[in-house]
C-alpha cells in the first residue's frame, strides 16, 4: 500500500551563505555583494556558527532568506487541510472539481495500535472505504459532475500537492506538526519528522522544538452539541447561511481618510459621507493596484454551514484571520450539503443514505475503541461545520471578486453573493462597488474558459445595489 510521504525537492544550496549574509548585514561594513562574497569564503562550519549565534539571540528573520520546495505524496486530504491553513507558504493543489478520485486511494490509520480490535477495525474501516469509493464511481456514472460526487468522499482519500515555503516559516511548520497541533495525529506527526530529518541534514543549523509552552487539548468542561439537542435532526430548510459579526461604523469614512493621508492631505481631512467625491475615492482606490487602504478596515464573518470540501476554497485567501473548528468534534453526520445535481438526478435518497451509513459504521468503528483522532479520516467532505474568520475590505474585494464569478464552484459562489448581500445591506456605499471581476472592472479574465454572459452579470449586481 501506498504510504504517505513528503520530500523536499529543491532548496537554495547557498542558503548558509546568503544567511550568514543576512546576518552580517547590520552590523558589518561593506556592501550586499561584497558581504555575500565574504560569507561564500567561508567554510560552512563557520557560517553556521554565526547563524546560531543570531538566531540564539532571537533575530530568526534571516531564516526567511532560505527556501523550499515540498511534494506532498499520497497523503490524506486533511493532511492538506492541516498544512494550507499556514498562510505564509503557498500551495498548488489536485482539484476535486476537475480531476476524478475514484482510484486514487486512501489512507488507512494504525490498525496495530488497536492491539486486539486491530483486526476488528481494520475490516469496518477498509469495507467502508471500498463502499464510499464505489459510491462515488457510481455517481460519476450517473452523471454527477466530479465537483458534487467529491461530498461524499471520506477525509482519508489520498491529495498531492506542491508548498513552498521559507526556512522560518518552515521550523514553525514543523514544531506545529511534531510538538503541536498534529503531533496527536500520527500521520501529520511522522510527516514532520521527515521533514525535520530532512532538514537537519541539509540545513544543520535549523532548531527545532517544541514551542507549544505545554499546550494540551480544549478541557474546559462545555456541553456538546449532541447533549444539548439529543433528537436533533439534519433539517432541509433554508437557513441563514452567513452572519456578519462584526463591522466598523463608518468604514468608508476611515478607507477616505488614509486616502487623502497618502495623498498629502492629512488624516483629519474627511471627503463626506455619501458624497460624490466620495464615491469617487473608493472607485480610485478599486481600480488601483496597491489597495492599503481598504486594509484599515476589518469585518468579521460567520459562515454557519460551510461543507469541508467548501473550506478549501475559503483558506485559500490568504490574508485573513480564519477559525476553523476541530473536525474530530464538530463534525456530525447528520449535517451536510445536498447538491442540486444529486436532487435532480433522482438520487437524494441514495445520497443522504451514504451519510446515514457512515454514521452508523463510524459508530461501529468508536465502540471497537477507535480514536476521536482517527475519526478525520472516516468524515465526509460534504459534512458541514461552522466557520469563522476576519477580513479586510481589500482581502473581501479579492474574495467576493473571485467567489463571485459565474466560474466559481456554486457551494463557495453562495456563500460570497449572500456575504455581499449583507455588506450592502450595511454598508451600502462601499460594497455596492464591489461583485465578481467583470462588475468590478468591466473585463472578464477567464477567457475561454469564460460564461460568455458578462453583461447580464453587470446588470444583476447593479440591480442588487437598488
Amino acid at each position: 500500500m501506498k504510504q504517505s510521504s513528503v520530500k523536499i525537492l529543491y532548496y537554495n544550496e547557498n542558503a548558509s551563505s546568503i544567511v550568514a549574509s543576512a546576518g552580517r548585514i547590520s552590523t558589518t561594513k561593506g556592501s550586499a555583494i561584497e558581504l555575500y562574497d565574504k560569507s561564500c569564503e567561508k567554510s560552512g562550519e563557520e557560517n553556521h556558527r554565526l547563524i546560531q549565534k543570531i538566531l540564539l539571540s532571537g533575530h530568526t528573520s534571516v531564516l526567511e532568506h532560505m527556501n523550499f520546495n515540498l511534494a506532498f505524496d499520497n497523503v490524506s486530504v486533511f493532511v492538506e487541510q492541516f498544512m494550507i491553513e499556514f498562510r505564509l507558504a503557498s500551495f498548488t493543489v489536485k482539484s476535486r472539481r476537475y480531476v476524478d478520485f475514484g482510484h486514487m486511494g486512501y489512507v488507512s490509520p494504525d490498525f496495530d495500535a488497536y492491539g486486539e480490535q486491530g483486526d476488528t477495525i481494520r475490516t469496518i474501516y477498509r469495507n467502508h472505504m471500498e463502499y464510499l469509493f464505489q459510491e462515488y464511481n457510481d455517481l460519476l456514472e450517473c452523471g454527477i459532475p466530479k465537483e458534487d460526487a467529491r461530498f461524499i468522499l471520506p477525509y482519508s482519500f489520498r491529495s498531492n500537492f506542491y508548498c513552498t515555503v521559507n526556512a522560518r516559516q518552515l521550523v514553525k511548520i514543523v514544531n506545529e506538526m511534531v510538538y503541536g497541533r498534529g503531533k496527536d495525529y500520527a500521520e501529520i506527526a511522522a510527516l514532520g519528522r521527515s521533514l525535520m530529518d530532512q532538514c537537519r541534514e541539509i540545513a544543520p543549523f535549523l532548531e527545532f522544538a517544541d514551542s507549544s509552552n505545554g499546550e494540551s487539548g480544549f478541557d474546559i468542561p462545555i456541553q456538546k452539541p449532541e447533549e444539548v439537542c439529543p433528537s436533533r435532526e439534519r433539517t432541509k430548510e433554508r437557513q441563514e447561511s452567513v452572519r456578519l459579526l462584526n463591522g466598523p461604523d463608518n468604514p468608508e469614512e476611515m478607507i477616505c481618510r488614509a486616502f487623502l493621508l497618502e495623498s498629502g492631505y492629512g488624516f483629519m481631512q474627511t471627503a463626506g459621507s455619501g458624497t460624490e467625491t466620495q464615491k469617487k475615492i473608493l472607485q480610485k482606490i478599486l481600480s488601483r493596484s496597491r489597495k492599503r487602504e481598504l486594509e484599515q478596515v476589518n469585518f468579521t464573518v460567520l459562515f454557519q454551514k460551510i461543507s469541508l470540501a467548501g473550506i478549501t476554497h475559503l483558506v485559500r485567501h490568504r490574508m485573513q484571520s480564519i477559525v476553523i473548528p476541530d473536525y474530530g468534534n464538530a463534525c456530525r453526520f447528520q449535517d451536510y450539503i445536498i447538491p442540486q445535481s444529486i436532487v435532480n438526478a433522482g438520487l437524494e435518497e441514495r445520497y443522504t443514505g451514504i451519510f446515514s451509513k457512515s454514521e452508523t459504521v463510524y459508530e461501529q468503528l468508536k465502540h471497537a475503541g477507535f480514536s476521536i483522532y482517527d475519526k478525520v479520516y472516516t468524515v465526509l467532505s460534504g459534512l458541514t461545520v461552522p466557520v469563522m474568520t476576519t477580513m479586510n475590505a481589500n482581502e473581501l474585494a479579492t474574495f467576493i471578486r473571485l467567489r463571485s464569478c459565474n466560474r466559481a464552484q456554486w457551494e463557495i459562489r453562495s456563500l460570497s453573493v449572500s456575504l455581499l448581500e449583507i455588506l450592502r445591506r450595511e454598508y451600502p456605499d462601499l460594497f455596492s462597488l464591489y461583485g465578481p471581476t467583470c462588475y468590478m472592472t468591466g473585463k472578464c479574465p477567464e477567457g475561454k474558459m469564460s460564461c460568455g454572459q458578462m453583461e447580464q452579470i453587470q446588470k444583476t449586481f447593479a440591480m442588487k445595489c437598488d
